[in-house]
C-alpha cells in the first residue's frame, strides 16, 4: 500500500507536471517557431526579402482578399491560401511592425467586397454565380500596389512577386532602361496612347515595366543618355556607327549593357514568313556586334553554332521526333554558381546560339556563366540552319571538346573602337570623345538572342483583362537578374528561382515505377504472343483453300481460344499487378501517418519524462545533501 506521504508526493508531482504541461502549451501559443527542411528552403524568406523588410523607411499596410468563407472554395485554392496567409505573416514577423497584415474576406455585396474591387483585386467567377477573390494589394501613402489574382501557377514565384511589389511601394521613382532591337520587343504605339490591336511587349519587357521606367531607343540613335541605368541591346543588325559610336561612349562611360547577339535567330526567320526557300537561304538571320566586340576584348564566333548532345533537347521536325541538340537544356553542372545571376538559377534553354571568347592580353575578364558541356558539344556553319534539314545539321555537327561559354559578363578598361573619334568626320565635336574607360565597366552577353523570346521562355494565359505568365525555365529569371545585378539592384536576385513547394515522394514514384516495370513486362510477353500466333495464323491461311478463306479451320479456331486463354491470364496478373501497386502505396501512406501522429508526440514524451526524472533526482539529492 501506499503511505499518505508517498501518495502525497506523488500527487503533488502529478500536479506541477499538469502546470508545467498547461504553462508550455501557453508560452507556444504566443511564439512560433519554424523550422524548414525542404531542399530549397522554400518556406524561408531568402536574403533578399530579409534586406527588402528591414529595409522599409516607410510603413506598409498589407490588404490580403480571399474569400475564405466561400463554400465552393477549392480545397487546393484554400490549402495555397493557408500558405500565402504564413508568408506574409512571415514578412510581418521581420518587419519591426513596419508591414501591418490585415486578412479579409470579401463577402458578397458588403463594402470590403466593394474595396477589393476598388484596389484592382480581380474576382473569379465561379458556376455559382459568386466570386472567388484572391489577391493582394501593398498601400503606402497614396501608393497602391496589387496583385489582382494570386495564382497557383506562379507558385514558385510567390515570394518573388510580393517582395517586388512591397519594393515598388519603397521606390519614388523608378530607374530608366534603354532597349535598342531589331525585332519589336516593344509593342508599337499609336497616337491615341495605346498599342495596336493583338499586340503586347515581350514579356521580358513586360517584367522590366514593373520595376524600370523602359525607354526604346532607335537604331540610328546618335547619342545615349548617361541617365540610363542599363542599356539592353537585343539582336542588333544594320547599326549606324552613329549609332555605335554611341553605343561606345556610352559604355566607355560607366554605362552597364546586355547585348544579346545570334550566328542564327529562328525567331526573325519566323517573323519574317517567307514561304520562299531559296529567300531563307540567301537571308541572314545573324546579329553582332563586332566593331565594337573586337575593340573591347570580346570575341563573339559569329560564323559557328554550337550544339551539345549531352543537353539536346527533343523536337517534332516534319512529323518525325529527334534529339536536336541545338536547342540545349542546360542544367545545374552548365549554370555558374559563382554569379548572383545564375546561383539560384536550375534551368535555361539555349536556342541555336553561338558562343563566346575573350581576346588575350587584352586586360579583360571574361567570367562564363552559362557554358555547354566540354565533352558532348561542338559547332557548324550556322549558314545552314535556315533551310537544311535538321537530320542532316545533326549529321555534320562534330565534337571537339572544347569549352565554350554561352553567356558571359566581360569587365575591364575598355578601349574605344572610335579612336578618331565621332564617325561624323569633319566638323564633329571630338571634345569629349572618349579613347578608353577611366574605370572598370562590365558588359553581359548571350551569344543567342531566341532564348528570350516569348515562345521559348513564358507560358502566357489571359485570365479575366490581364495576362498570367508563367515561366518555362530559367531564361526570364536569368534576363531579369542580369538587369537587376548591372543595374545596382540586388534584392530581388536571390528570390526568383524558388523551387515549387510541391514534393514528388519519391519512394511512392519508386514503387510506382517498379510497379509499371513489371506491367510493361506483361505488356511485351502479350505482344509476343499476339505476333507470334498472327504468324501462325498466315501459315494456317496458305494452306487452305482460296475458297474458303473467309472461315476458319478447327486449328485455328483452336489457336484463337488458346490465345484467349493465355490473354484472359495475363489480363489477370496485369489486375494483380494494379492491386499490388496500390497494397504498396496505402501500406506506405498508413507507415507514414502513423509516425506523423506517433513520431512527434513520442519523442517529446521521452523528452519530458527524462527532464522531469532528472529534475527529480536533482531534488532528492540537494535534499540528501541537506
Amino acid at each position: 500500500m501506499i503511505g499518505k506521504k508517498s501518495f502525497g508526493k506523488i500527487t503533488s508531482g502529478v500536479g506541477l507536471l499538469i502546470i508545467a504541461v498547461v504553462c508550455l502549451n501557453i508560452i507556444a501559443s504566443q511564439w512560433h517557431g519554424r523550422l524548414d527542411v525542404t531542399a530549397e528552403s522554400v518556406y524561408t524568406l531568402s536574403d533578399g526579402s530579409v534586406k527588402i523588410i528591414e529595409g522599409l523607411s516607410k510603413p506598409v499596410d498589407a490588404k490580403l482578399y480571399f474569400s475564405r468563407s466561400n463554400k465552393e472554395l477549392p480545397v487546393q485554392i484554400k490549402t495555397y491560401a493557408n500558405r500565402v496567409e504564413e508568408l506574409l505573416r512571415e514578412y510581418s514577423n521581420r518587419s519591426s511592425g513596419k508591414l501591418n497584415l490585415q486578412v479579409i474576406d470579401p463577402k458578397p455585396d458588403t463594402d470590403d467586397e466593394e474595396w477589393a474591387r476598388k484596389y484592382g483585386i480581380q474576382g473569379m467567377r465561379l458556376p455559382s454565380g459568386n466570386d472567388l477573390f484572391f489577391g493582394v494589394v501593398l498601400l503606402q501613402g497614396t501608393q497602391e500596389i496589387a496583385i489582382p489574382y494570386i495564382d497557383p501557377r506562379r507558385e514558385e514565384f510567390l515570394e518573388y512577386d510580393i517582395s517586388e511589389a512591397l519594393l515598388r511601394t519603397q521606390k519614388e521613382k523608378k530607374s530608366k532602361i534603354g532597349i535598342i532591337s531589331s525585332l519589336p520587343v516593344i509593342a508599337p504605339s499609336n497616337p491615341y496612347g495605346y498599342g495596336q490591336p493583338g499586340e503586347e511587349d515581350w514579356a521580358f519587357v513586360s517584367e522590366l515595366k514593373k520595376n524600370f521606367e523602359v525607354t526604346e531607343i532607335k537604331p540610328g540613335a546618335g547619342t545615349i543618355s548617361q541617365d540610363l541605368g542599363v542599356l539592353i541591346i537585343y539582336h542588333p543588325k544594320n547599326l549606324s556607327d552613329e549609332a555605335l559610336y554611341a553605343i561606345d561612349q556610352y559604355v566607355l562611360s560607366g554605362g552597364r549593357v546586355i547585348a544579346c547577339v545570334d550566328p542564327m535567330s529562328r525567331t526573325e526567320q519566323m517573323m519574317q514568313q517567307n514561304p520562299n526557300p531559296m529567300a531563307n537561304q540567301q537571308a541572314d538571320f545573324s546579329s553582332n556586334l563586332n566593331k565594337l566586340f573586337t575593340s573591347w576584348g570580346i570575341v563573339f564566333h559569329t560564323d559557328e553554332m554550337v550544339g551539345d548532345h549531352e543537353h539536346s533537347v527533343r523536337i517534332n521536325a516534319g512529323g518525325q521526333t529527334m534529339n536536336y541538340p541545338f536547342f540545349m537544356a542546360l542544367q545545374d553542372d552548365s549554370l555558374s554558381k559563382d554569379s548572383v545571376i545564375t546561383s539560384n538559377l536550375n534551368s535555361f534553354l539555349y536556342a541555336e546560339g553561338g558562343y563566346l571568347d575573350v581576346v588575350k592580353d587584352s586586360g579583360i575578364k571574361m567570367e562564363p556563366l552559362i557554358s555547354a558541356s566540354k565533352m558532348s558539344s561542338g559547332v557548324i556553319k550556322p549558314m545552314f540552319g535556315g533551310f537544311k534539314n535538321p537530320i542532316m545539321l545533326i549529321s555534320n555537327l562534330k565534337e571537339d571538346n572544347k569549352d565554350k561559354a554561352l553567356a558571359g559578363l566581360f569587365t575591364g578598361k575598355f578601349k574605344s573602337a572610335f579612336p578618331s573619334g565621332n564617325p561624323k568626320g569633319q566638323g564633329a565635336d571630338n571634345s569629349n570623345s572618349l579613347k578608353e574607360s577611366s574605370e572598370n565597366s562590365a558588359i553581359l552577353v548571350i551569344a543567342d538572342s531566341d532564348f528570350i523570346f516569348d515562345n521559348n521562355a513564358v507560358d502566357k494565359v489571359r485570365f479575366l483583362n490581364q495576362t498570367i505568365v508563367r515561366p518555362r525555365n530559367g531564361n526570364l529569371a536569368f534576363f531579369i537578374n542580369a538587369v537587376d545585378f548591372l543595374g545596382g539592384s540586388n534584392e530581388l536576385i536571390s528570390i526568383r528561382s524558388k523551387g515549387r513547394i510541391s514534393r514528388p515522394f519519391t519512394v511512392v514514384q519508386e514503387i510506382q515505377n517498379q510497379a509499371q516495370a513489371r506491367w510493361k513486362k506483361v505488356e511485351e510477353d502479350l505482344s509476343k504472343q499476339l505476333s507470334d500466333l498472327q504468324t501462325k495464323l498466315a501459315e494456317l491461311q496458305k494452306q487452305r483453300a482460296q475458297a474458303s478463306v473467309l472461315s476458319l479451320s478447327p486449328e485455328q479456331q483452336q489457336e484463337v481460344e488458346k490465345f484467349r486463354e493465355e490473354e484472359r491470364v495475363i489480363r489477370k496478373k496485369r489486375r494483380e499487378v494494379r492491386k499490388n501497386l496500390r497494397e504498396d502505396i496505402e501500406s506506405l501512406g498508413t507507415k507514414l501517418a502513423a509516425m506523423n501522429m506517433l513520431i512527434m508526440p513520442l519523442a517529446l514524451s521521452i523528452f519530458g519524462f527524462f527532464s522531469f526524472t532528472g529534475r527529480s533526482r536533482k531534488m532528492k539529492g540537494r535534499k540528501r545533501g541537506e
